[in-house]
C-alpha cells in the first residue's frame, strides 16, 4: 500500500482534524517513545471536545520531521493500532495527549488492538478503561461511555460515528422518540458532525537533522503543565536492538529495589546517577552523547542499581528513611548511590561520617537551589571526605538551621526530618495501652502509612487557624488511633508514658485542657526545637562546621 503524502512539507500548514488523525493511523506522524505516557484526566478530554464542538481553537500541533535520524516509536497509541510506518520520520513533538484523546473518541471500532504488546499508557500497561465517548442529547454534552447509565435520555451518539457517513446515516435512520424530538436530535447530529468534520488544526513542521534541537524543542514544550520524565526522552535517543534504557531501568527496580519497598523510586534518580557514572553532570541534557554514552556502556544502568540498593540500605538502617516518599533531597540519593558504587564496602567510621553528612545536608537544607557545578563539587567533597576521611560542605559557610515554617507541608525537607524526630521519640509499644497498632515503632509507623500517620488532634475553636496548620499540631499515630487520642489529648488524660512518645509534658496538656491552644504550640514549638538540635548539633560537630546562632 502506497503512503499518502505527508499534509505539510516544510511550512506550517492548517489541515482537516479527520486528515490529522488519519496520518496518525497510517504512520505518516510517528509517536516517539520519550513521549510522556497518556496523564490527561477525562474532564481534561471532554472539555477539549467541548472546544472543538463550540469552534475554539485547540492550538497548533508541532512535529519533527528528519531524513536520517530514526527513532523508536510506539505501535499503539492507547489501544489503538498504528497500522504501518512511513519511510520518512515525522514525529509528534507536542500534542499527543490532545490528538490520543481525539483518536480514542473518533476512532473506528476496528481500530482497536486489545492483543497489542505495546501502549501509550502510565507504566507502560495496558490501559483498563474504555476511550469512547458519546453525546447526550439530553444534556448537550459528552461523556464517556462508563457513565451512560447516569444519561437521562436514551438517546446517545456514539462519537466514533461523525466521521463514518454510513454508520452515521444508520443511527440518524434509528432514532426514536416523537417527530419534533426525532428532528430535534437530527439537527444535533448535523450540527455535531460538521463542527468535527470541518474543524481545522495548524501543524507546525521542524524540519531539521539536529537531535538537539529537536530535543531541546521537545524540552520547551512539555516544561509546562504535567512534568515528563528525562529518562523517556534519552531512552529514545539510547534504543538499540541490544538495549532499552526503560526496560532496563525497570530490570533493575524489581530486581534490586522492590524488595525494599522502593520499587516506586523515581526513573529520574537512577538516570542522574547514570549520568555521573557515565561522567556527564546532572544537569546536562545533551540527550544524544548521553544516549551515545549509554549503547556503548549498557551495564551502567545494573551497576548504578546495585550500587542504589545498597544506598537504599544504608537510609533504611542508619537514617530512618524508609520508603521514597520519606527521603529529604533526590540529590542525597544520587550522590551517596555513586559514593556506593565507588566505595560497595564501608568502614563503621565512614557509615558514622556518612550519616552525619546526610542530616547536615538535610537540616542545613543544602540541595535548595543548586545549580549543576555546586553538585559536582558536593560529589567531590563527599567522595574525599569517604576516601581521605577529610569532610568538608564547600559554598555554605556559616551554616544556618532555620525555624521551622509556621505552616506544616510534608512535602519540605524539614518536614520529612521532623518525622524522623517524632519517629524516634516514639519508643515505647503501644501494647500496653491497647491501641490498634500494638508493638509498632515509630519508624514502623511512618514505613506502613507515611504522611497519614502525622495527624492533627487539635480541635479547631482558636480564631487564629494558622496556629492548627504548625508543626506542634502533628502528632504520629496509626490513622486508626487517631479518634481516640484526640479525646484524650483534650481531656488531659493522656497517660504519661504516651505524652513522653509524643513529646507532651505536663504543662502542655493543661494548656489545652484549658483551651489555651495558643499556648500549646508555643510550648510544643520549644520542644521540637530543643529536640531537633540536640540532634543535628552533634552530627553538624562531627561534619566540622560552624552554625550561625
Amino acid at each position: 500500500m502506497q503512503m499518502r503524502t505527508p499534509s505539510y512539507h516544510s511550512d506550517p500548514h492548517v489541515t482537516f482534524l479527520s486528515k490529522l488523525l488519519e496520518e496518525i493511523r497510517e504512520g505518516t506522524i510517528q509517536v516517539p517513545k520519550f513521549q510522556r505516557p497518556l496523564v490527561w484526566s477525562w474532564e481534561d478530554r471532554l472539555e477539549l471536545l467541548r472546544s472543538i464542538r463550540d469552534g475554539i481553537p485547540m492550538g497548533a500541533v508541532m512535529v519533527w520531521r528528519a531524513n536520517e535520524q530514526k527513532l523508536e516509536c510506539y505501535e499503539n497509541l492507547g489501544p489503538f493500532k498504528i497500522r504501518s510506518k512511513s519511510s520518512i520520520p515525522q514525529y509528534l513533538l507536542d500534542g499527543v495527549q490532545r490528538l490520543s484523546t481525539l483518536l480514542g473518541a473518533l476512532s473506528p471500532v476496528t481500530d482497536i488492538d486489545v492483543e497489542a504488546d505495546e501502549f501509550l499508557s502510565p507504566d507502560g500497561e495496558p490501559p483498563t478503561e474504555n476511550f469512547e465517548v458519546h453525546y447526550d442529547f439530553s444534556v448537550d454534552d459528552f461523556v464517556k461511555s462508563e457513565d451512560l447509565h447516569l444519561s437521562r435520555h436514551g438517546e446517545t451518539l456514539p462519537l466514533n460515528l461523525l466521521f463514518d457517513s454510513v454508520g452515521m446515516l444508520r443511527f440518524q435512520r434509528g432514532l426514536k422518540g416523537t417527530d419534533a424530538e426525532v428532528d430535534e436530535n437530527l439537527e444535533k447530529c448535523d450540527r455535531l458532525v460538521s463542527a468535527f468534520r470541518d474543524y481545522k488544526v495548524p501543524v507546525i513542521p521542524i524540519v531539521t537533522e539536529d537531535i538537539e534541537m529537536a530535543t531541546r524543542t521537545f524540552q520547551r514544550l512539555n516544561s509546562q503543565g504535567r512534568a515528563m520524565s528525562e529518562a523517556h526522552m534519552i531512552h529514545a535517543l539510547s534504543w538499540g536492538q541490544n538495549f532499552d534504557l526503560n526496560a532496563r531501568i525497570r530490570e533493575v527496580k524489581s530486581a534490586d529495589l522492590s524488595e525494599l519497598g522502593w520499587s516506586g523510586l523515581d526513573d529520574d534518580i537512577l538516570l542522574k546517577a547514570c549520568k555521573i557514572a557515565l561522567g556527564f553532570g546532572v544537569y546536562v541534557k545533551n540527550a544524544d552523547e548521553i544516549g551515545a554514552a549509554l549503547k556503548d556502556d549498557p551495564d551502567v544502568v545494573a551497576r548504578v542499581g546495585t550500587a542504589c540498593k545498597r544506598s537504599i540500605q544504608f537510609l533504611k538502617e542508619h537514617c530512618g528513611i524508609s520508603r521514597p516518599d520519606l527521603l529529604p533531597y533526590a540529590f542525597q540519593l544520587v550522590l551517596i548511590t555513586n559514593s556506593f558504587r565507588n566505595f560497595p564496602i564501608l568502614s563503621d567510621r565512614q557509615v558514622e561520617r556518612l550519616t552525619s553528612w546526610f542530616w547536615t545536608t538535610t537540616y542545613c537544607e543544602y540541595f535548595a537551589g543548586m545549580s549543576g557545578d555546586r553538585i559536582e563539587k558536593a560529589r567531590q567533597d563527599l567522595e574525599r571526605g569517604l576516601a581521605d576521611d577529610v569532610w568538608q560542605l564547600s559554598s555554605f559557610d556559616p551554616f544556618e538551621v532555620k525555624r521551622l515554617n509556621r505552616k506544616f507541608d510534608f512535602r519540605s525537607v524539614r518536614a520529612k526530618a521532623f518525622a524522623q524526630r517524632l519517629a524516634e521519640a516514639y519508643s515505647v509499644t503501644w501494647s500496653d495501652l491497647g491501641r490498634t497498632e500494638a508493638g509498632l515503632k515509630g519508624h514502623e509507623l511512618l514505613t506502613r502509612y507515611g504522611r497519614e500517620a502525622l495527624v492533627q488532634l487539635l480541635p479547631r475553636t482558636d480564631p487564629k487557624k494558622i496556629i492548627y496548620s504548625s508543626y506542634a499540631n502533628r502528632f504520629l499515630v496509626a490513622p486508626a488511633d487517631a479518634a481516640k487520642l484526640r479525646d484524650e489529648l483534650n481531656s488531659a488524660s493522656i497517660s504519661e508514658t504516651t505524652a513522653s512518645k509524643l513529646l507532651l509534658s505536663e504543662e502542655m496538656l493543661a494548656a489545652v485542657k484549658n483551651g489555651r491552644h495558643q499556648e500549646f504550640v508555643a510550648l510544643r514549638e520549644e520542644k521540637i526545637s530543643s529536640v531537633e538540635k540536640d540532634f543535628y548539633q552533634p552530627h553538624l560537630i562531627e561534619m566540622g562546621v560552624s552554625i550561625t546562632p
